[in-house]
C-alpha cells in the first residue's frame, strides 16, 4: 500500500533528508556552550552563567541522543523485516567501527599526550590527571560517564561521557527490538515508562535521604544526569510510527501547525533557559517530533538540506569530540586580542575561530582516521544507509 502523500518512507539505500544538517546544529549548540566554559576556565570574561548558554549545551547532546534513537531503531526494524532477524553481532561491529577509532584516539590524547604539552599547560588548563589508572580503565571499558561521576572531568575529554551513554544503548537496544516481535510500539513505550519510573524513584529517594545520602545513592543520582537512555528511547518512538505507517498519528504529528508549534516551543524553551521537572523528556519529545518531520514529512516547514550543512553534519562526530581542543588552542593563541574586543564581537569571533579550527581538526580525523573504518563498516551493512 502506498504511503499517504503527506509523508514518505525512505527507499534503498535508506536516506533521511535534513538529518545531517540537524547533526551540525546539535554540534554547534554544544560548541557554543563549551566555548564559554573554556573562557571561564581560562579566567576570561564568559557568558557561561547565562541560562540560555547553559541550556543549549545540554540540549544539543539530547538532540544527538534522540537522533541516534530514531536512526538506529528504523534501520534495525528494516533489517528485521528484510532478513527475519537482527544480526546483533554485525550491529556491534558496525557501531564499533564508527565510534571506537576516534573515541580511543581522543582518550589517548587527553590522558597521555595533551597533559604534557607545555603550550597548553601555560594557562594551567591541562594539569596532571588524578586517579589516572582508574580513569584510563573506565574509559577503555567505554564507561566515560561513570568515570566523570566518580572522578570529575578531564580537559579535552569530559564531552566523551555521551559516548558511554550511546554505547550502553547500543548494547541493549537490538535485543529489545529483536524480542519485541509484533509488539514493538508497546514495548518501546513500556521501556520508556520503566526508565522514567526508575529515574523518578531514585530522585525521590535521594531527596528523602538528605542531608547525608548513602554513597551508592549519591552516585546513582549523579549518574542519572549522564544516563539518558530515556532520550534515546523517545527517539525510537517516531521511527516505529513511521516504519509501521501509523497514518492517523503521523497525520497529526506532521500537520504544519504541529511543526510550527514544535519549532516555537524548542526555540522558546531554549531562549528561556530555565530547567524544570522532566526537562530532558520535554526537550527530547519535541526533538522527536522535529526529527520525524525533517526526515519524513513531504513538505517540512524548514529545510536543512543545503550541501554545506550536509557536509558539516558528516563531520559532526569529529566536531563534537575535538572542539574542546580547538577552543583551547584559539584562546591560547588569540586570547589577549579577543579579550580586548567588546562583548558581542568577542563572543562571535571566539566562536567563529573555534568553529573553523574544529572543522579543520574534524576533516583531518574523518579523512585520516575514520574513513578507512567507515568503509569496513559499509561492508557489514545488511540494510544500506546513505548519507
Amino acid at each position: 500500500m502506498s504511503a499517504p502523500s503527506f509523508y514518505r518512507r525512505p527507499g534503498s539505500p535508506v536516506y533521511f533528508p535534513n538529518l545531517n544538517g540537524l547533526r551540525f546544529v546539535a554540534a554547534l549548540l554544544v560548541i557554543v556552550n563549551h566555548v564559554e566554559q573554556q573562557r571561564l576556565f581560562h579566567g576570561r570574561p564568559s557568558w557561561s552563567a547565562v541560562p540560555v548558554v547553559q541550556r543549549i549545551g545540554d540540549e544539543g547532546v539530547t538532540l544527538f541522543f534522540v537522533l541516534s534513537g530514531f536512526l538506529i531503531t528504523y534501520l534495525l526494524l528494516l533489517e528485521q523485516e528484510q532478513f527475519g532477524q537482527i544480526a546483533v553481532g554485525r550491529f556491534y561491529r558496525r557501531r564499533a567501527l564508527r565510534i571506537w577509532p576516534l573515541y580511543y584516539a581522543v582518550v589517548g590524547l587527553a590522558l597521555l599526550v595533551l597533559p604534557h604539552w607545555e603550550y597548553l599547560r601555560t594557562d594551567g588548563f591541562s594539569a596532571d590527571i588524578a586517579q589516572l589508572p582508574g580513569q584510563a580503565l573506565l574509559h577503555a571499558l567505554l564507561l566515560p560517564n561513570v568515570a566523570l561521576v566518580l572522578f570529575g572531568g578531564i580537559p579535552f575529554l569530559s564531552q566523551a561521557w555521551s559516548i558511554g551513554t550511546e554505547e550502553q544503548f547500543y548494547l541493549l537496544w537490538p535485543w529489545v527490538l529483536r524480542r519485541a516481535g509484533g509488539h514493538v510500539l508497546p514495548v518501546v513505550l513500556g521501556v520508556f515508562l520503566l526508565l522514567l519510573g526508575l529515574q523518578r524513584g531514585i530522585v525521590v529517594a535521594f531527596q528523602a535521604a538528605q542531608p547525608t545520602p548513602a554513597p551508592w545513592l549519591n552516585f546513582t543520582f549523579n549518574f542519572l544526569y549522564y544516563f539518558r537512555l530515556d532520550c534515546l528511547v523517545l527517539g525510537a518512538v517516531p521511527a516505529v510510527l513511521l516504519f509501521q505507517r501509523r497514518t492517523v498519528v503521523l497525520r497529526g504529528l506532521m500537520a504544519p501547525a504541529t511543526q510550527w508549534l514544535t519549532l516555537a516551543a524548542i526555540i522558546g524553551l531554549l531562549a528561556w533557559g530555565q530547567r524544570f521537572p522532566l526537562h530532558e523528556e520535554v526537550y527530547a519529545s519535541l526533538f522527536a517530533v522535529l526529527i520525524l518531520n525533517l526526515a519524513a514529512a513531504e513538505k517540512p516547514v524548514i529545510s536543512l538540506e543545503a550541501g554545506w550543512l550536509n557536509y558539516l553534519g558528516k563531520l559532526s562526530y569529529g566536531l563534537y569530540m575535538l572542539h574542546y581542543l580547538a577552543a583551547a588552542l584559539v584562546l591560547r593563541q588569540l586570547g589577549p586580542w579577543l579579550d580586548a574586543q567588546a562583548a558581542a564581537p568577542r563572543w562571535l569571533l571566539t566562536l567563529l575561530a573555534t568553529l573553523v579550527l574544529s572543522v579543520g581538526l574534524a576533516m583531518a580525523s574523518y579523512y585520516g582516521l575514520e574513513r578507512p573504518f567507515l568503509r569496513r563498516k559499509a561492508q557489514l551493512e545488511r540494510v544500506r544507509a546513505a548519507g
